[in-house]
């Protein structure tokens, strides 16, 4: 009978996520939020928790084709993302999708759009580890025209973005940095904080990777403003974020379907 750590060995489980050969599918939904790991995956047939460990959370679930998915949750930023994306690709993950929220910075970006990213400003310095700085984080294009295609079909024009995306380590940034001026004159959609590793990555290692990401915000407006436009006083999270969120799930899911049923 084999010890509980030879079958590991033998499976080749991860240490982070404590998922092994045959846990992981070759498509991998990731988010960085691990409550919208079991929201994601009960959108989906069959939804099955794989793995559940230091706060991580890996799910299996089937689209209306039959395709398999994994979801699985990173935590917050490319050092955490890395050790996630890695271990999933150890254990047979080719294709990313990052499903996500991001923080507008065009006007025209507004609270409840979503942005599917073309590329990324590599304001990290995880993605290193892969290729120097002048190395593009762009995002693989059939990925991304397809969920580009699937939340256009789910969202009015006005609220659906294509475009740069500037990822950062930083989440509370020094207003004396000025880095917000120059990005907003170089029309960048939006911010956060994965996309760009998660880009560099698979292209340096032969996989796809896209993101689609839900608007909670644009970082030009009075946050007091907004929130009293959208009733946040009370806490309660704005409906047309809520309704983001709920598409760019259903529109990758629909994504999926296009590309590999």
């Amino acid at each position: 009978m084999l010890h509980e750590c030879e079958v590991r060995m033998k499976r080749r489980v991860q240490p982070h996520l404590r998922v092994g050969e045959g846990d992981v599918e070759k498509v991998v939904i990731i988010t960085g939020n691990p409550d919208r790991v079991p929201l994601i995956a009960n959108a989906m047939r069959d939804p099955q928790e794989v793995s559940r460990y230091r706060g991580l959370l890996t799910y299996r679930g089937y689209t209306p084709g039959g395709v398999p998915v994994t979801i699985s949750g990173t935590g917050m930023g490319t050092p955490s993302t890395h050790i996630c994306i890695e271990e999933l690709a150890k254990v047979g993950a080719e294709h990313f999708i990052r499903v996500g929220t991001c923080g507008g910075i065009e006007l025209s970006v507004k609270t409840g759009d979503v942005v599917v990213p073309t590329g990324c400003i590599r304001d990290e310095r995880t993605s290193l580890n892969y290729a120097p700085i002048e190395y593009p984080a762009v995002a693989s294009p059939t990925l991304q025209r397809a969920l580009l295609d699937s939340i256009s079909g789910l969202l009015p024009p006005d609220r659906v973005h294509a475009g740069l995306c500037w990822t950062s380590d930083v989440y509370y940034s020094a207003p004396e940095s000025n880095q917000l001026a120059l990005w907003t004159r170089c029309r960048v959609k939006c911010i956060e904080m994965e996309s760009s590793l998660l880009f560099v990555f698979a292209q340096t290692r032969g996989f796809h990777a896209a993101s689609i990401l839900a608007v909670d915000g644009n970082l030009h407006r009075d946050p007091k403003e907004e929130q009293k436009d959208e009733r946040e006083k009370t806490g309660e999270q704005n409906p047309l974020l809520v309704e983001a969120i709920e598409k760019e799930a259903e529109a990758t899911v629909s994504a999926i379907d296009r590309l590999f049923v």
